[in-house]
């Protein structure tokens, strides 16, 4: 599993309209209606990860269904409206309840269109978007607008994970305290304040609910325990990820609340998962 954690451009909607294009004039109202009387928008929502847009004559469309739509986006912190076109929406394949939308959406604001995105480690530019404002370490800090998010970032990867922050299980158990402590883990995000990670590292991710199992090791990975984590970060840490960046040692400086719990003897997988440093949610392996 990639850990790739490239900046991603992350675009907060505080205000939007909708432009017709030829895929919505196909729909069912006709092309010389929409240029000279145009539907008046009167719901906007983001379900999951999907668009969902209420006409005023009452017709919605949502989803799959805005493919090839242009919406004119005010952006936070950007006086000037963008222009951001849905090229493509398809379901995620890696996602086996179906639910996760995957978009492709570039900026045509002018001559030539230009996506959003960075490649993911699978050398896509997907883009969904979040209900919210979502800050860079995962915890939506607003309800108003929503947040764009690639899939190439730490937010993207923990929901194509499975940690979807909207959803609830049938016991009540809240996969937005999941996805947190997800994105403290791909950011190797040990104190919660700042990512020692780096591009392209080779991590194994599990969790308490199965939602992600332990890969079987023939024990030629060379992966070995390194942290247990929680929404606010690790709750125990035997090994840091990328040494250059972060030691066991600079974390007990830099993160006191860790420095009973680092290194390999305190910090076992079994001591973890015990529930020994306080409860954790996830856990990892890695070089």
């Amino acid at each position: 599993m990639d850990t790739r954690t490239r900046r991603q451009p992350r675009l907060i909607v505080v205000a939007w309209t909708l432009l017709f294009c030829a895929a919505v004039a196909s729909s069912s109202l006709p092309a010389a209606a929409t240029a000279s009387l145009p539907e008046r928008i009167e719901k906007t929502e983001v379900v999951g990860t999907a668009f969902r847009l209420t006409f005023s004559s009452g017709r919605v469309l949502q989803g799959k269904e805005l493919t090839g739509v242009t919406l004119s986006l005010l952006l936070s912190g950007d006086p000037v409206a963008h222009r951001v076109r849905i090229d493509d929406v398809v379901t995620d394949s890696r996602d086996p309840d179906g639910e996760v939308l995957l978009h492709k959406v570039s900026v045509a604001d002018g001559a030539t269109p230009v996506e959003l995105c960075d490649p993911d480690p699978d050398g896509n530019r997907w883009m969904f978007p979040l209900k919210g404002q979502w800050d860079s370490e995962g915890k939506m800090i607003s309800q108003s607008g929503f947040t764009l998010t690639c899939s190439a970032g730490a937010q993207g990867k923990c929901v194509r994970f499975g940690y979807k922050p909207w959803k609830t299980l049938s016991d009540g158990t809240d996969l937005a305290e999941y996805h947190r402590a997800c994105v403290k883990m791909v950011r190797a995000d040990y104190c919660g304040d700042h990512a020692t990670t780096r591009t392209g590292m080779k991590i194994d991710i599990y969790d308490d609910r199965g939602i992600q199992r332990e890969a079987e090791s023939s024990g030629s990975d060379e992966l070995s325990f390194e942290a247990a984590w929680s929404p606010a970060g690790a709750v125990c840490v035997a090994h840091t990820r990328v040494p250059e960046k972060m030691t066991l040692d600079g974390l007990s400086h830099s993160c006191p609340r860790l420095a009973d719990r680092l290194g390999a003897t305190p910090c076992t997988a079994q001591n973890a998962e015990a529930g020994l440093f306080g409860k954790a949610l996830l856990f990892n392996r890695s070089r």
